[in-house]
C-alpha cells in the first residue's frame, strides 16, 4: 500500500462521518415556518414582512395609472448613529417643573405603573413626534414636562377624538382651535396636523402662562377646564381668604387629576428604574421633513411613490381628512427622513391628472351612501372610513372621496378615543 493509499484510509471514515452527521444535522434545525404559531399580542406587522404590510396598505393594481418614470432610487437608510443621546436625555435636561413630592402625586404614578406595556407602547406612538415637539419647546424656552402633555390628551394618537369633539394629540375644542388660527375645513383639520397643532398648542399655553402670572400649574390648569373655570375658582379662595395655588382650588375631578398625572410621566421618565418602567429606545433625531406640493396630491400615490406604508403616511399627515390635499393651494406633506428628497423630484415630475385615484363625487339630492358605494362598486364601509363620517348622514352639495380598489382597514377614516 503507497502512503497516499494509507492517508486516504485513515481519512475516509472521519470524512463519511462528518456527511452523515451533516446532513441529520440539517434536517433537525430546518425551521418549518408553517409549523410556528404566535401566541404573543405583539402587533402583526412585527411578525410579516415589509412586503406583505405593503401589499395590506397599497392599491398596486392601480399603478398603471402612474406614468413610468425612471425615478432615482430612494436612499438607502443610514446607519444608526449609536452616538447619538436618546429623547429621554434631553427631556430630562429641560425638566424645569417647580419640585414636587413623589408621594404626593402616587396614585397618578400608579395608574401608569399598573399598565407598563401600555404605557411603552403610549411613548413608542410619539417616536414620530416627540423630536420635533422639544425643538419647538426649547424654541420658546418652555419646560420640557409639556412635550409629555399629548400622553395624557390622546396617547400620542392624533386620530383621538373625545366624546366633546376634541381632536388631535393635543385635543383642541373647535371653538378653541379656531380662536387659535386653525383652519377646520372639509378637505383639512389643523387640529389633526402635528406642525400645526403643535404650534397654535405651545402658543397657547404661553398665553395661559403668561395670563396665571407665571404659574404653570394654573396654566395647565385652564388649558384642561377653561381659563374662565380657574378664574372663577382662584376669586373664590381669595374672597375666603384661601391660598390661589392650583393645589388649594376647587376644580372638576379632572382637571384636579390632570396636573398631578403631567406631573406623575416628569418622575416617572425621570426615574423609571424607581417604579421598574422601561422606557423604549426612542433616538434624539429628526424623524421627519417637509415636502411643498402644489394642488391636490393623494397620499396613497404618494405612498406609491415612496414605497412606505400608507398608514405610516396618514399618521405623518393626520390633517388631510380625506387622506388627499386641498385642491387649488399650496400644502406640506410630512414624509420620512429618508425618503424626502426623492420623493419631492418625483412628485415635481409627475403629471397633475396622475396625481389623484379616488373619484370625487359631488352629492345629490336622492343620494345615499348605499346608492353612491352601488354606482362605483364599493362599499359603505369604505367611503365612509375615506370621509371620516360617523354615521351615514351627507348634505347635498358637499364631496364625497370614493376610493377605487381600496381595502376596508385603512386608517384614513377611523375615529380613536385615547386610552389614557
Amino acid at each position: 500500500m503507497t502512503g497516499f493509499q494509507k492517508i486516504a484510509n485513515r481519512l475516509w471514515f472521519p470524512l463519511l462521518a462528518m456527511l452523515v452527521s451533516a446532513c441529520v444535522t440539517s434536517n433537525i434545525i430546518e425551521p418549518k415556518f408553517k409549523e410556528t404559531s404566535y401566541t404573543s399580542l405583539e402587533p402583526l406587522h412585527q411578525v410579516v414582512s415589509l412586503a406583505a404590510l405593503e401589499s395590506c396598505c397599497l392599491d398596486y393594481s392601480l399603478e398603471s395609472r402612474i406614468p413610468v418614470i425612471n425615478f432615482p432610487a430612494l436612499d438607502e437608510p443610514a446607519e444608526e448613529d449609536t452616538s447619538i443621546a436618546d429623547i429621554w436625555v434631553r427631556m430630562r435636561n429641560g425638566f424645569s417643573f417647580p419640585a414636587v413630592d413623589p408621594e404626593d402625586v402616587r396614585s397618578s404614578i400608579d395608574e401608569y405603573v399598573k399598565h407598563p406595556q401600555l404605557f411603552q407602547q403610549i411613548l413608542q406612538r410619539g417616536e414620530p413626534y416627540l423630536f420635533h415637539i422639544l425643538n419647538r419647546i426649547e424654541h420658546y424656552g418652555m419646560p420640557a414636562e409639556l412635550a409629555l402633555l399629548p400622553v395624557i390628551e390622546s396617547a400620542f394618537d392624533p386620530f383621538a377624538t373625545s366624546p366633546a369633539g376634541a381632536a388631535g394629540i393635543w385635543q383642541f375644542m373647535p371653538n378653541t382651535a379656531a380662536d387659535a388660527g386653525l383652519d377646520q375645513n372639509w378637505w383639512y383639520d389643523g387640529r389633526r396636523d402635528i406642525i400645526a397643532s403643535t404650534e397654535a398648542a405651545l402658543a397657547y399655553l404661553n398665553r395661559l402662562h403668561k395670563r396665571f402670572d407665571g404659574d404653570w400649574f394654573l396654566a395647565l390648569a385652564a388649558y384642561n377646564a377653561g381659563t374662565a373655570r380657574v378664574q372663577r375658582a382662584i376669586r373664590r379662595n381669595r374672597d375666603a381668604g384661601k391660598p390661589v395655588d392650583f393645589w388649594h382650588l376647587s376644580l372638576p375631578a379632572e382637571t384636579q387629576s390632570y396636573v398631578p398625572r403631567l406631573i406623575a410621566l416628569r418622575a416617572i421618565i425621570e426615574n423609571p428604574r424607581d417604579f421598574n418602567i422601561s422606557l423604549p429606545d426612542l433616538l434624539d433625531t429628526r424623524h421627519f421633513s417637509t415636502v411643498e406640493i402644489q394642488g391636490q396630491i393623494e397620499l396613497k400615490v404618494v405612498a406609491q411613490l415612496s414605497e412606505i406604508p400608507l398608514t405610516e403616511l396618514q399618521y405623518l399627515n393626520p390633517g388631510y381628512e380625506r387622506s388627499v390635499t386641498p385642491p387649488n393651494e399650496t400644502h406640506e406633506l410630512l414624509l420620512p427622513d429618508s425618503v424626502a428628497r426623492v420623493v419631492r423630484e418625483r412628485i415635481a415630475r409627475l403629471p397633475q391628472d396622475q396625481r389623484i385615484q379616488s373619484i370625487q363625487h359631488r352629492i345629490r339630492r336622492g343620494d345615499n351612501l348605499s346608492t353612491i358605494a352601488q354606482q362605483y362598486r364599493t362599499t359603505v364601509s369604505v367611503i365612509r372610513n375615506a370621509n371620516r363620517l360617523k354615521g351615514s348622514k351627507i348634505i347635498a352639495g358637499d364631496i364625497l372621496i370614493v376610493p377605487v380598489g381600496v381595502r376596508e382597514d385603512s386608517v384614513a377614516g377611523s375615529t380613536y378615543t385615547a386610552l389614557m
